[in-house]
């Protein structure tokens, strides 16, 4: 019963609030005002230069597959060399070489390497891009703040113009009543210096309004008229069923898929790699015969085969680091959920206790507009006088202004937990 009560009030806060009414001119949804904080903020340049920098870097990495080839030179001078006698004749080294030549390398396996850090450059950006949306969430809260200061701020307005307007009509009465010997001066004077209070409380409230409409402007990068209605979703939480759509769950699961790649990097390095090389060049003496001692081109090729089986147990150790780090993802995880769910109660807890207030405060307002009622009957009479009349201006004022802030407020407190959850 308390829920189907509930969600009936929230249904008549939605659609009962003119400072968020839909169909008006000039509006606009509070998603779309999110979506432009977002395009506006400098931070969202980051986004674009993520995408280049991965794009860079997957294709330096897809040209590691091309073969190598280099341009190689050596020049050296020793004291002495080999020195092989053959009867009357002798083989004499020289004791300056020097050599130069094209070298080639191709991998015909890498043991996955290349496709071990394709897969780690992409994890990398993808929990770049969610650190970059999880800082973005942030701008919905302000939007938030700023459009509810506006929206209580015009209510205030709308009540102290409704005040004001009684106020003239009663100054109107006691003019008269002044005017024909009946009413002391200083008791039309009381209520002319309230009225003027009004004013500047009028005054003030609308450059409130100006303000926060100029924050909401620098905050979109986009001008607004002054009398722009802020359009929410029509979606009412149940506290139950809404399923958390945050982007720090996606981050978490960023971080574990990055980690993934990086051990499986390290398997890739402990495996064998297999690769063909070529040289070609020229050289004094002949570097692939030791008995040409004169200048000669020369060529080679072959298979190489490289293998790092054994290195100290390092990648296992590294492996046990990922696992733990890891576990320390999860760790984080479940206390964002957990702070989430402290929230979810707390914002349940508000909503109730606003929901309270407001039939309470709808009550006295009844009252007290009773009772101002009454005091104009009673000042028309001549039985209070102005100050009297003022005080319980004042008071139902003073109601009327925490209802409309306790409905404002709870709208907010939706919101807000609407945001929390990421639903909005």
């Amino acid at each position: 019963m308390n829920q189907l009560k509930l969600t009936y009030y929230l249904f008549l806060c939605l659609f009962g609030f003119s400072c968020f009414g839909q169909g008006q001119s000039n509006s606009i949804q509070l998603s779309e005002a999110y979506l432009l904080a977002e395009e506006h903020y400098p931070l969202i340049k980051d986004s674009d230069l993520i995408d280049k920098i991965e794009a860079i870097n997957l294709k330096n990495i897809s040209k590691t597959k091309l073969p190598k080839i280099s341009l190689n030179g050596q020049g050296q001078l020793q004291s002495e060399n080999i020195n092989i006698p053959l009867g009357e004749n002798a083989i004499n080294a020289p004791l300056e070489t020097y050599s130069a030549y094209v070298g080639i390398d191709y991998d015909l396996y890498d043991g996955g390497i290349k496709k071990a850090q394709k897969a780690s450059e992409i994890a990398s950006a993808n929990v770049e891009r969610k650190s970059l949306e999880v800082q973005l969430r942030s701008l919905k809260d302000k939007v938030n703040v700023i459009v509810f200061v506006i929206a209580l701020s015009r209510k205030q307005k709308q009540i102290l113009q409704t005040s004001q307007e009684d106020l003239r009509v009663n100054i109107q009465n006691l003019q008269s009543g002044f005017e024909n010997g009946t009413v002391l001066e200083s008791e039309v004077s009381k209520l002319k210096v309230r009225q003027l209070e009004l004013t500047s409380e009028i005054i003030r409230t609308e450059g409130d309004i100006k303000t926060y409409i100029s924050l909401l402007e620098q905050l979109t990068g986009k001008t607004f008229p002054e009398d722009v209605q802020f359009e929410l979703p029509y979606v009412v939480p149940t506290f139950r069923s809404e399923t958390i759509n945050r982007p720090e769950e996606a981050l978490f699961d960023n971080q574990k898929s990055l980690f993934a790649a990086q051990e499986a990097s390290i398997a890739a390095s402990t495996r064998p790699k297999i690769s063909l090389f070529a040289q070609g060049g020229i050289g004094y003496p002949n570097p692939l015969n030791f008995s040409d001692i004169n200048t000669a081109t020369y060529a080679l090729g072959g298979v190489k085969l490289k293998w790092d089986f054994l290195d100290w147990g390092k990648g296992k150790k590294d492996r046990e680091r990922i696992k733990l780090q890891q576990q320390q993802i999860e760790v984080d995880r479940e206390l964002f959920l957990f702070d989430i769910d402290s929230d979810r109660m707390e914002y349940q807890e508000k909503i109730a206790a606003l929901q309270a207030q407001i039939k309470n405060d709808e009550a006295i307002v009844v009252i007290q507009k009773d009772i101002l009622a009454q005091s104009q009957v009673q000042l028309d009479n001549g039985v209070i006088n102005s100050s009297d009349y003022v005080t319980q201006v004042n008071a139902t004022l003073n109601a009327e202004q925490q209802l409309e802030f306790n409905k404002i407020q709870l709208q907010q407190t939706i919101t807000n937990y609407l945001t929390l959850i990421g639903q909005l």
